[in-house]
């Protein structure tokens, strides 16, 4: 028989007593006694039973904190991919847009009007065809004994060789106007706010044109068109590309403030935070790190 049962049994016998009018005092100390061991009883299991609540709470919120740590890596991990997605999808876009603006004119290709890219095209082929057909080095002058064999051989005179060096100088002529009046139209397109317009023009420039000296302004105006359409992803692929590539360019500076400033637009807001607090250390004098102070202060 279970000890609680036995108390109970005890306590009737006791009721009982009393109601006949026939307890005595021992009988009351009894029941006394029973009485105050079985709210003691009480106390203990009540107190047990918490303890074993607190024990199951904290074991259940174990359980939730290791069933919600994979969801999270996962998510983290997740994010990570469509960042790197985004970043690809943005590469390919670019070089999309190079291929698009080669279709567009630069002057008078509106009007069936020459294109300057394709006279220098022209221009290259044929001295390679000259190369090709008489040994010749025309961007250095004959080849030794190649340009002397051509010439016995066509029975021309040594002059002809020596004709190759203003046809090279004429083609890098080419060239470089070429060049100018593509970064011209682009820059043409970008104070008329044609944004899409000018990152085209600059896009075809920094490809065709890598060694120009304007080749890293280039680049940062691709950046400044995208981030004007407020296509800030690419504007902080556009910047990159310049503190990358152009360390000692006019534009590094301003590529790494803007670039600052458009992780902002994105949401980014610590990687933003982080390179204009660099650029404030590295450059403490600069215009550009006044700017970064001010913005940062703005954007607390």
């Amino acid at each position: 028989m279970k000890p609680t049962t036995s108390r109970n049994i005890v306590l009737a016998i006791s009721l009982a007593a009393l109601l006949a009018g026939c307890a005595t005092k021992s009988d009351l100390e009894t029941l006394q006694n029973q009485s105050y061991r079985d709210r003691q009883e009480n106390r203990r299991t009540v107190q047990k039973l918490e303890e074993q609540l607190a024990q199951s709470q904290e074991q259940l919120r174990d359980e939730i904190q290791k069933s919600t740590s994979p969801v999270q890596a996962k998510q983290a991990n997740t994010w990570a991919e469509l960042e790197s997605v985004r970043v690809q999808i943005a590469k390919m876009q670019e070089k999309l847009d190079t291929l698009t603006v080669k279709f567009n004119a630069m002057t008078n290709s509106a009007s069936g009007g020459p294109n300057l890219v394709d006279v220098a095209n022209d221009v290259q082929n044929i001295k390679t065809a000259l190369q090709s057909q008489f040994g010749m080095n025309l961007d250095n002058g004959a080849s030794g004994q190649h340009a002397e064999a051509a010439v016995e051989k066509s029975g021309k005179p040594a002059a002809k060789a020596e004709a190759a060096k203003p046809a090279a100088k004429e083609h890098e002529a080419v060239k470089t106007d070429t060049a100018e009046a593509l970064f011209a139209k682009a820059d043409q397109a970008f104070k008329a706010r044609k944004y899409e317009e000018a990152r085209q023009y600059y896009s075809e420039f920094a490809t065709n044109f890598k060694k120009h000296p304007n080749t890293s302004a280039a680049t940062y105006w691709v950046g400044e068109c995208a981030y004007n359409l407020q296509d800030y992803g690419k504007a902080v692929l556009a910047y990159q590309e310049v503190i990358e590539k152009y360390p000692k360019s006019s534009k590094y500076k301003s590529a790494v403030l803007k670039q600052g400033m458009a992780f902002f637009k994105i949401g980014k807001d610590k990687a933003g935070r982080a390179v204009m607090q660099d650029l404030i250390e590295r450059f403490p004098s600069s215009p550009e790190a006044t700017s970064a102070k001010k913005f940062l202060k703005d954007h607390k």
